[in-house]
């Protein structure tokens, strides 16, 4: 990637751009597997680290998981204009992709990933208490638990979905002792350019 980046060509940085975005969805360790995505609460910008699940190239579709009673859900109705940030700090490669946000509740695209999704994580749905609540004490949740109630699975499933999030556009700068560079991807427009850093 780093050879890729040090040459001028656009287009081929773009398309290994969003090579290592896929590969970040089947490997943990990697730096983007782990991305900041931002949501306007009204007018102001709120941002939280996500897992990223699921990447298409084609289509410029980027998923992650949350649980249906958050406040980004609420952000996300009232303005679904989001924000991705991921950074490489081996690379010294930042991406910010801008995006629209989409929620599948209740539906094929949810039922998949939680039917793909493991036991630990799904464990994640069970807190009693919606995310961002004031609670008198945390309520820890033992994600490890192997032997869990139906009941309980069932609970944690009618609080999970989907969050999917098409780009329409991405930023990139790649700092480097050779010469830092920044370059804009427009897939509204089609168009691919050069930007000062």
């Amino acid at each position: 990637m780093k050879e890729t980046l040090l040459r001028n060509d656009l287009i081929e940085i773009e398309k290994q751009i969003w090579l290592l975005l896929e590969q970040s969805v089947k490997t943990a360790k990697s730096a983007f597997h782990q991305g900041n995505i931002a949501t306007l609460n009204n007018d102001f910008p709120e941002q939280r680290t996500v897992v990223l699940r699921n990447i298409n190239s084609e289509k410029k579709t980027l998923r992650f998981h949350t649980d249906i009673r958050s406040e980004k859900i609420t952000h996300i109705k009232n303005n679904n204009a989001v924000s991705w940030l991921f950074y490489d700090a081996e690379l010294k490669l930042q991406l910010r992709i801008y995006s629209k946000a989409y929620i599948h509740y209740d539906n094929e695209i949810a039922n998949l990933a939680w039917e793909n999704s493991r036991l630990p994580s799904k464990m994640c749905y069970t807190t009693q208490a919606k995310s961002g609540s004031v609670i008198t004490e945390p309520e820890i949740i033992d994600v490890n638990k192997k032997d869990v109630e139906p009941e309980l699975l069932d609970f944690a499933r009618k609080n999970f979905c989907v969050i999917e999030t098409k780009a329409f556009a991405m930023d990139f700068v790649f700092l480097n002792a050779k010469g830092n560079k920044r370059g804009f991807f427009d897939y509204k427009a089609n168009e691919f350019y050069w930007r000062q850093i």
